[in-house]
């Protein structure tokens, strides 16, 4: 039973096409630039593949040199985010009310992973540095960031495939309302890897085309993204109480899974979520889907949200911006929602309206909404289904 009210007051991020709330909230206006990855160190594509990557990170710039030699990119950009958008609340916490740290990825440090074995196999095992070994679990980057902030109350991976970052903030919700803890920094992350790009690229699901159409007839595929976003969830009143501000709150949240993919568990969780936050299904404004141009996984979810709303609530697609983040996505489309709320719009996709099956209300161009309620979903294809809604607090 939902007995606090959970508000994000602080948001730490690297994208695309931003490393601050207020850059995301502009950045929306034009899509990152399309990119192209090939060559890793130890292995290469034959052709270049197209992707959505971060093109002026700056680590150094951001964190400065200490401790950064024997890191790797995942690790960064979580240190990165939580520097950005948490440093001052994390110096002026006690060991008692320092904020936990929650993170969802799906692959993790999973270049770091491959590398190490890799160089073992190239130069031999008496070769490689055993320092980066540090590197090759799931949960490294969280370790590092709770090891440099001194965040010791605590340190939880989350990886369900796609949803780890919406499912992080789920659980953290969960956990704040049980008391266990203040504050917590929950979000996502993911990095652009020679090893997930090739298990995507056998899997079939990477564009050839390098375009994202989310929920068209003629999708061919997906475009990989990365990023990294965080938010600090707290009660309302603690957050009132420090004048901390307010970009929304969180409530009602769910998940759970559909191995049929029908988009009948989608639509249990999105009821639940909606009982959760003791509103109606007419009064959601929008919806920011996970539609990332997976023709199976598009219709999984577009099935789930008509079966809620029909085709009544308007339908974007942020993945259209960020390309499909993984285990981040979730959060950065939390993200996306929240600023899009921030401005009373609704950022569609960017593309002229093509042709869609889907029996939702697709939103294409820019709309002009005032917005109190967003629910943002998840459906990913290997069935995990998340729904989070979000609401204006003035």
């Amino acid at each position: 039973m939902k007995t606090k009210n959970i508000v994000i007051s602080g948001i730490g991020t690297v994208t695309p096409f931003g490393n601050s709330f207020e850059q995301v909230t502009s950045g929306l206006s034009t899509p990152p630039a399309n990119a192209e990855v090939q060559n890793f160190e130890f292995h290469s594509f034959e052709q270049p593949v197209p992707c959505r990557n971060i093109t002026d990170f700056d680590p150094v710039a951001i964190l400065g040199k200490k401790g950064l030699r024997n890191k790797d990119i995942a690790t960064k950009l979580l240190l990165s985010a939580t520097e950005l958008g948490f440093k001052t609340v994390l110096e002026a916490a006690s060991d008692e009310t320092r904020p936990g740290l929650c993170v969802g990825t799906a692959f993790g440090s999973v270049q770091s992973i491959g590398d190490f074995l890799s160089d073992s196999i190239v130069s031999g095992v008496n070769i490689v540095n055993p320092q980066l070994f540090a590197n090759t679990v799931i949960n490294a980057p969280t370790g590092n960031t709770n090891i440099r902030y001194l965040a010791r109350n605590l340190s939880t991976t989350i990886s369900t495939g796609f949803n780890s970052g919406i499912d992080a903030l789920i659980y953290s919700f969960d956990y704040l309302q049980r008391g266990y803890i203040e504050q917590i920094i929950a979000g996502g992350l993911e990095e652009i890897s020679y090893y997930s790009l090739l298990g995507l690229q056998r899997s079939g699901v990477l564009s050839p085309s390098g375009t994202i159409r989310p929920f068209a007839t003629d999708s061919d595929g997906i475009v990989a993204g990365e990023g990294c976003a965080l938010f600090l969830l707290e009660s309302e009143e603690s957050a009132r109480n420090r004048n901390a501000r307010i970009y929304g709150a969180i409530t009602g949240c769910a998940n759970g899974f559909d191995p049929a993919g029908k988009g009948d568990v989608l639509a249990t969780v999105i009821k639940t979520s909606l009982t959760m936050a003791g509103i109606a299904a007419s009064d959601i404004d929008f919806i920011a889907s996970g539609g990332s141009g997976n023709p199976a996984g598009d219709r999984h979810e577009a099935a789930g949200i008509a079966s809620v709303f029909g085709d009544t609530v308007p339908v974007t697609a942020y993945k259209s911006f960020s390309g499909e983040c993984y285990g981040a996505s979730g959060a950065v489309n939390v993200l996306c929602a929240l600023a899009d709320m921030a401005e009373n719009r609704i950022t569609g996709i960017p593309d002229a309206a093509y042709p869609t099956s889907a029996p939702i209300q697709t939103v294409f161009g820019r709309e002009t909404k005032q917005v109190t309620n967003v629910l943002v979903t998840s459906a990913s294809c290997d069935g995990n289904c998340s729904a989070v809604i979000l609401k204006k607090v003035i």
